[in-house]
């Protein structure tokens, strides 16, 4: 789970009490924010982390990324085959951006805790849903362009512009 530099995510104890209790292991990537990861310390199954220099490693060992916006975390996801969930999003550009990466297909959007459980379990297990999803999240970085200029190209195209 991804709050972001800030740590400023929605809800992060719930959700990751939530998700400990369903089989799941919350990585909780705090970022600066000490008081969410305090908060987050003693959880039973739940690890909190401050702010990593070896994100491609974690990302190596996990086998999905929640999300509350969509933004450096998840750029770095999709190129290292993670499947990425957003849940919760930020309001504003965060939601707006989770919306339209979903609608391409490229994110799950979860709009509850049963949607959040459903696709992980989906996502996280061996299979086609799961390669589909590695690989369109990695189709973003097959062109010389950025992958962000890539996804605007995408989004522009879709909208007609």
């Amino acid at each position: 789970m991804s709050a972001g530099a800030w740590g400023v995510a929605s809800r992060p104890v719930i959700i990751a009490r939530h998700l400990a209790r369903n089989a799941c292991l919350p990585v909780v990537l705090c970022g600066r924010n000490e008081r969410l990861r305090a908060s987050l310390t003693g959880l039973a199954g739940v690890l909190p982390l401050g702010r990593q220099d070896d994100m491609p490693g974690l990302m190596g060992a996990a086998r999905a990324l929640v999300d509350n916006a969509g933004g450096l975390t998840a750029v770095p996801a999709l190129a290292a085959g993670l499947p990425v969930i957003s849940y919760r999003p930020l309001p504003g550009h965060f939601a707006q951006g989770a919306q339209r990466m979903a609608e391409l297909g490229v994110f799950d959007l979860a709009t509850d805790d049963l949607g959040l459980l459903d696709s992980l379990h989906r996502l996280t297990r061996p299979g086609t849903e799961r390669d589909l999803r590695i690989a369109r999240g990695k189709e973003l970085f097959h062109d010389e362009r950025a992958p962000l200029e890539r996804v605007l190209a995408a989004v522009a195209a879709d909208a007609g512009g």
